[in-house]
């Protein structure tokens, strides 16, 4: 595909549809959560719209800081600017074209991590009790990154759209069975993270402006870490830039969208299930770094045994492929040619 100016522009608007699409479902996503949580637990929860009604309530108070709360306001609003940053990068419904600038998966989850960490830090730095619980979470999401290593290093250094067009042609079941782990590894983050008590823990310094950009910031991370998983474990979903034409590529776009929002649904309704399990805060911690690299690396490992087997030199220095089990009544015979 030649990538025309028309075409630069079309891909320039179809990345700013997925972002604002990203940030405006993510706050819908988190009540929809905790709704199906406070179902499936017997409590009563508001409705889905809730968090954005919460955050419009937010946004239109004063910010109340104080002595020791001057940074505060920093914080949220370099996590909030990291968070949508973050939603320009997951792709939503559709990929960009070879040639087209796109992030590493080292990049996306660089951006998101930071994203988290920033949002710990209002907790983190005050120097009342909740500091200890605020401090531990900071450095638990800190070490995600190195965590990650292992799912990271599936992708090589190719560009994650070109990473995920590689996987839409392999089966979920069969060769695509590594990148449906790294996906789950990926959804641990996000099903793992402050939730609950915990989370109104984290956002209980803030006030006005600073709760609100917070309560959008921790929204759009969590499904940014959600669709990630989903694009990994299953990519066919996701356009891809036709070779004529884009009235096949538009259709594509409304198919893949409506893919994302049933995988919305399931992934909400695995994070209420998830909620019935209770963890103290630093137990949880350490079981989500344990299980992220631990299905990281087992993916890295099945991966790698999938792939191509070196050849074997003979006595005579020509070189033989490895015949594979099953494959030996398909490949000649090694003295006498083909049968």
């Amino acid at each position: 595909m030649v990538l025309t100016a028309g075409w630069i522009v079309v891909w320039l608007l179809a990345l700013a549809m997925q972002a604002g699409l990203m940030v405006a479902v993510a706050p819908w996503f988190s009540g929809l959560c905790e709704r199906l949580a406070g179902r499936v637990s017997g409590r009563q929860r508001f409705h889905a719209g809730a968090g954005w009604q919460e955050i419009r309530h937010q946004f239109r108070r004063p910010a109340l800081r104080g002595p020791g709360d001057g940074l505060n306001g920093v914080f949220c609003f370099l996590a909030l600017v990291m968070a949508v940053l973050a939603c320009g990068l997951v792709p939503v419904f559709a990929l960009t074209p070879p040639g087209f600038p796109a992030p590493g998966l080292l990049l996306v989850c660089w951006v998101l991590v930071m994203a988290m960490v920033l949002l710990d830090l209002p907790l983190a730095v005050q120097g009342r009790l909740g500091a200890y619980p605020g401090r531990a979470a900071l450095l638990g999401n800190a070490l995600l990154l190195p965590v990650l290593c292992p799912v990271m290093l599936l992708a090589g250094t190719q560009d994650l759209s070109t990473f995920l067009a590689g996987l839409a042609v392999l089966s979920p079941l069969r060769d695509g069975a590594p990148y449906v782990l790294a996906g789950v590894a990926l959804f641990v983050v996000a099903a793992l993270s402050a939730r609950g008590a915990d989370r109104d823990a984290a956002v209980a310094p803030l006030s006005g402006q600073d709760r609100g950009m917070w309560l959008l910031a921790a929204d759009c991370v969590q499904l940014c870490w959600v669709s990630l998983a989903g694009d990994m474990a299953w990519s066919a979903s996701l356009a891809i830039a036709p070779g004529q034409g884009g009235g096949a590529w538009v259709a594509q776009c409304a198919q893949g969208g409506g893919i994302w929002l049933c995988k919305l649904v399931v992934a909400a309704l695995l994070l209420a299930l998830g909620r019935l399990v209770v963890l103290p805060a630093m137990r949880r911690i350490r079981v989500r770094l344990g299980v992220v690299f631990l299905l990281g690396a087992l993916a890295w490992q099945v991966t790698w045994a999938l792939a191509p087997q070196p050849v074997i030199q003979e006595s005579e220095g020509a070189a033989t492929p490895m015949v594979l089990p099953g494959e030996a009544d398909r490949t000649p015979t090694a003295r006498g040619g083909l049968s």
